[in-house]
């Protein structure tokens, strides 16, 4: 079975630049409001905040080989002490957060990126909660094809767990070859999904669109990050965290886009320079202000940040933390009633939307 590419959509965004929005972090004592300066949180919301993590944090991931440290955007925020919501207090690029920025004119490609995106969550603390905007799996079939009987152990040895060289001209291209050489055998179609990918219409992850932020994200991020960090759900035991995992951040998949649609909002037609673009842009920053339990800190201009994005990287980014949220919120339950094999979720992931 032949593999083809499109070369030009190496290094884009899954699925589917800017300066900082927030000059200082809100002291504690601020005001939150929902779309910078609308109505109150004060009634609304359950009080569930106190064994909630401190911090929430989305990432917009993207493995462009030139630039990735300042197309890769970051959307924090922390727990509301009284309401048990999420308030976003903070939007900015990995090459700033990471101070790997240069002279602000360069770009910070995926060699320094990446790595410093695994330190960064790394140094996260235990009660904290990152969500990210690439594919952490592969069909079941693959996993299992290639003799790993457990999700750490496909990702932590990836992408040889699943017999590519590395050191290959290209392994990106190897990687999905393989997985299509699979397909050919196990699966349906050139490029089979997970089960989680077809619930919220996500692309394969080594189709042509998602193969690079996936390998990259997978051997770049999560496999430096196995011995530090849990990830949900398949480090989850029941109600609680399996026996040995590793005392640090959770770590979970999501995908802004899903997270749009389950809102009402705009999942396509965002991502461009155009004013109809920006528009929606806006008019989805509003709607993620408008969820339940989020607001945005007064002061930051949030809003006015993701609609000005033309990438929508920024937009994504926020996404990605309610993303991230809403796992917290559902104690990292999964919702597999319509899946074909529940279990699968084990060895493939699960999105968070």
């Amino acid at each position: 079975m032949a593999y083809t590419r499109s070369l030009c959509r190496r290094g884009l965004k899954r699925r589917g630049g800017g300066r900082p929005c927030m000059e200082r972090l809100p002291d504690d004592g601020e005001e939150s409001s929902r779309a910078d300066g609308g109505r109150s949180r004060a009634d609304r919301g359950s009080n569930r905040a106190d064994a909630g993590p401190v911090r929430v944090h989305g990432v917009d991931f993207s493995a462009a080989a030139d630039d990735a440290g300042r197309k890769t955007w970051i959307a924090s925020g922390r727990i509301d002490p009284e309401s048990g919501g999420l308030r976003v207090t903070e939007l900015r690029p990995l090459a700033e957060l990471a101070g790997i920025d240069g002279d602000g004119r360069r770009g910070v490609g995926r060699e320094d990126a990446l790595p410093a995106l695994a330190a960064w969550i790394r140094e996260r603390d235990e009660s904290a909660v990152v969500g990210l905007d690439f594919p952490f799996g592969l069909p079941r079939f693959v996993v299992e094809e290639t003799g790993n009987e457990s999700w750490r152990s496909f990702i932590s040895g990836f992408p040889e767990s699943i017999d590519v060289d590395d050191d290959s001209d290209d392994p990106v291209q190897a990687f999905a070859e393989r997985c299509v050489a699979l397909t050919g055998r196990h699966g349906e179609g050139t490029y089979d999904k997970r089960r989680t990918d077809a619930a919220v219409g996500a692309r394969s992850p080594y189709g042509f669109i998602a193969d690079t932020i996936a390998f990259h994200g997978m051997r770049d991020v999560l496999a430096p990050l196995v011995d530090h960090v849990r990830f949900a759900p398949m480090d989850r035991a029941g109600e609680g965290w399996r026996s040995g995992a590793p005392p640090g951040p959770t770590v979970v998949e999501t995908y802004p886009a899903a997270v749009l649609d389950r809102l009402g909002l705009r999942r396509t037609g965002y991502k461009g320079g155009g004013e109809s673009e920006s528009a929606r842009r806006r008019r989805n920053a509003e709607g993620l202000a408008e969820a339940a339990d989020v607001a945005y800190a007064s002061g930051t201009e949030l809003t006015d940040a993701m609609a000005s994005d033309a990438g929508g990287d920024a937009l994504d980014a926020v996404a990605a933390c309610v993303g991230a949220f809403g796992a917290w919120t559902r104690s990292y339950e999964t919702d597999t009633a319509g899946f074909d094999d529940p279990e699968a979720v084990a060895l493939e992931g699960y999105i968070y939307a």
